[in-house]
């Protein structure tokens, strides 16, 4: 599971970066961008949207020129460095930059010329002794960063973004949400379709969806499907800001002109005309709140698999679900239930929805009354019950 919310970015050019530095930035907040080489690195860092969501950089000495090098050279670091500061000190913006190098094959001469700034905290800093000094010099000059301070106040939404265009969509997305000349701007729709149609890709690889989900309406079902079984798994809240994300950016992707949908369509233009000043910023919120529910999701290929199963299993067989599982109850229109299982109270036992049970006995509903709704009845255990 993802604990740590990543709020600070950083650029790696580096040919073999090490997993157990990489391990110790991820535990530190920080997510990492990488290129192999200084050519594809210098490319990088001069796109503009790869520039705005960057807080510092890495570089190594001792790394390949190009991607299609058999062998790292520090001629890399002599050659191309410059070209790397130059982008992390423009006039528009500073990014702190900080050599990480083995010491090995490096020439003295070439250490001793790594150029020294009134912030520079050490020249470089050695692989194998300096991973946690390096780190704790990135929080400290990054700690003022405006990238830093917006993914705070956005603590966690960020998390799930494994590549750069992704993370700098989101980014546009806050500004314009933030600027208060901007509500009639209706390109945010879009923009948030498109990070939605990521979240349902992104739930794919990590066990909610399954691979026929293609699209945010089959991500939806699925997501209904899910809670009206087990809730606990998918809470209600998540599926109304789901659904009603998904109708909004779906709308606000298209405009009135568009006549085969023109009877439907509502969004673009009562945005537009100020109609509906708050909408947008409505949709954000509904979008954070998929966001940071999806970082609840598992992460380890075992931890997926497993819950993929699960789900599976679940749709599959509803009662080998309920039979055994500990919940807690919700009450209808008069009946006490876990998901589209119903109970019935026994006599003196006082229910509400704190009270934690353990389902057993779980059999096809007979009740004519109540049995299109919930399909299966069980008999239970109360575990904990609270006034």
């Amino acid at each position: 599971m993802s604990v740590i919310p990543r709020n600070i970015v950083v650029f790696w050019i580096d040919e073999a970066p090490r997993e157990d530095f990489l391990t110790r930035l991820h535990e530190a907040g920080i997510q990492v961008f990488m290129k192999d080489n200084y050519v594809d690195g210098v490319q990088w860092l001069s796109n503009p949207h790869n520039l705005e969501i960057c807080d510092a950089v890495i570089l190594d000495i001792n790394c390949k020129i190009r991607h299609s090098d058999e062998h790292e050279s520090t001629d890399s670091f002599r050659d191309y460095a410059s070209r790397v500061l130059s982008r992390c000190e423009g006039e528009k913006k500073h990014l702190p930059w900080f050599v990480f190098t083995t010491g090995v094959g490096d020439s003295a001469s070439l250490l001793s010329a790594i150029p020294q700034r009134d912030w520079t905290r050490h020249q470089f800093y050695q692989k194998d002794t300096d991973q946690q000094l390096l780190i704790a010099d990135i929080l400290e000059l990054t700690q003022d960063s405006e990238n830093v301070a917006l993914r705070r106040r956005y603590n966690g939404v960020f998390d799930i973004f494994e590549d750069e265009g992704t993370t700098s969509r989101l980014y546009d997305i806050i500004r314009k949400i933030e600027d208060p000349q901007s509500t009639a701007d209706t390109t945010v729709f879009n923009a948030m379709r498109k990070l939605l149609a990521y979240a349902v890709s992104y739930g794919k690889n990590h066990g909610l969806f399954t691979e026929d989900s293609d699209s945010i309406r089959a991500a939806e079902k699925r997501l209904a499907d899910i809670y009206e079984l087990a809730p606990e798994i998918v809470p209600s809240y998540i599926l109304t800001n789901f659904r009603s994300l998904a109708d909004t950016v779906n709308n606000g992707s298209h405009t009135k002109c568009e006549e085969e949908e023109a009877g439907s369509l509502a969004v673009d233009t009562d945005v537009l005309s100020g109609k509906a000043p708050y909408l947008s910023r409505a949709t954000f919120y509904q979008l954070l709140t998929v966001l940071q529910w999806m970082r609840k999701l598992p992460m380890k290929s075992e931890e997926i698999t497993s819950y993929r199963a699960r789900i599976d299993a679940m749709l599959s067989d509803p009662i080998h679900l309920y039979e055994g599982c500990e919940c807690h109850l919700q009450y209808d229109s008069g009946v006490w239930h876990y998901g589209r299982c119903a109970i019935r109270p026994r006599p003196g036992h006082l229910l509400n929805e704190q009270t934690l049970v353990r389902l057993k006995y779980v059999q096809p509903n007979r009740n004519y009354a109540t049995k299109k709704r919930y399909p299966f009845f069980a008999q239970y255990d109360v575990v904990m019950m609270r006034l």
